[in-house]
């Protein structure tokens, strides 16, 4: 394997100006800087990292614990942060806790969840990393995330109260949809919500009522059931809601919407005229769908980048590691299940 010293003795120069050239040092002429790299990539030099972070004091690794790969949010948030190590020059290591490939929706007891984390930690600790960003496959509250004094963790896609937490603004994002319902004409909501003790359900729901009580428009508990999160349950509720007289149906995620479409297409009804829909997470199927749904889009690759930016600061020592939250906001992607017609991406 190729060495400073050996790239030193084909280019002909001393092993320090070998040295400065591969850590971006100043003080060599350009045409010389430019042969050494040239013969370190001829040579197939690879940075001895192990090495580098010893002398520095730093790896310039951030390690990642993600609670499930699988999970639709997980890979774009892993992506805003790749790309934010790869601006910084960092590297990253990821850990995979598969904890919905191992729970389902269910939270694992306290016990097990700690052990699994302690597990995960220890072995990016045992890799060197500078700090830790754990990622959870929904955004449910940590209170017992382990801390670390060894490095500083950051959470994305979950918050915990004694650390720095980068999510979206659900409320917001369930405000702003019901508003757009109301502003294409739809008067009675009906809203299909997730499990009653989802922390998206709860926000979701209170966006929406606080949109109705602003425009005066008195809220029905009637028209507000529980779902799953999955598709057959859209499919059961939207007969009830359909059967309440809605004009609109709020479903909070993509895949229960998916399953008023079914409902709506078996029974005969035309949904963007004589029903308005809008769905939640802008998955791929929303935008294939007949017709293509309304929804919102959930700035998932922001709150990667943004999560590693809080770590970055923090390991610059632009700002100290205490409790922070950073809401990010949603979009909404208006589509014919809500405007009726043929609309643009």
């Amino acid at each position: 394997m190729a060495t400073i010293r050996s790239i030193a003795e084909h280019a002909h120069v001393s092993i320090a100006t070998v040295s400065k050239v591969l850590n971006g040092k100043s003080g060599v002429r350009e045409e010389t800087r430019q042969m050494i790299l040239n013969v370190a990539h001829e040579l197939n030099y690879r940075p001895n990292l192990n090495a580098r972070s010893l002398k520095s004091g730093r790896a310039q690794t951030i390690g990642i614990i993600a609670e499930d790969l699988t999970v639709f949010n997980t890979p774009k948030i892993i992506d805003g942060v790749a790309v934010a190590c790869d601006e910084a020059n960092y590297h990253y290591i990821l850990a995979n806790l598969r904890m919905f490939q191992r729970f389902g929706h269910h939270q694992a007891e306290e016990k097990v969840y700690t052990e699994m984390v302690r597990d995960a930690v220890n072995v990016l600790l045992a890799r060197q990393v500078d700090g830790i960003i754990y990622i959870g496959s929904h955004s449910h509250v940590i209170s017992y995330l382990p801390e670390y004094s060894e490095v500083p963790l950051v959470c994305a896609y979950c918050t915990c109260p004694s650390l720095p937490s980068v999510v979206y603004d659900d409320e917001k994002a369930g405000y702003d949809l019901t508003e757009h319902l109301l502003a294409v004409g739809a008067s009675r909501i009906g809203m299909i919500t997730g499990p009653i003790d989802s922390p998206h359900s709860s926000s979701r729901s209170m966006g929406h009522m606080r949109a109705l009580y602003d425009h005066r428009i008195p809220y029905d508990p009637r028209l507000t059931l529980p779902g799953d999160w999955e598709r057959d349950s859209g499919y059961e509720i939207a007969g009830t809601l359909l059967g309440a007289g809605v004009d609109a149906i709020f479903s909070q995620n993509d895949m229960m919407a998916i399953g008023v479409l079914d409902y709506c297409s078996k029974a005969g009804v035309n949904v963007g005229r004589d029903l308005k829909l809008i769905g939640f997470d802008n998955l791929e199927l929303s935008s294939v769908s007949r017709p293509r749904l309304s929804t919102v889009a959930v700035p998932l690759f922001e709150i990667g980048q943004a999560a590693a930016s809080e770590l970055l600061k923090i390991l610059s020592g632009e700002q100290a590691l205490a409790p922070k939250l950073v809401k990010l906001s949603c979009n909404i992607i208006a589509r014919e299940s809500t405007l009726g017609t043929e609309a643009p991406e």
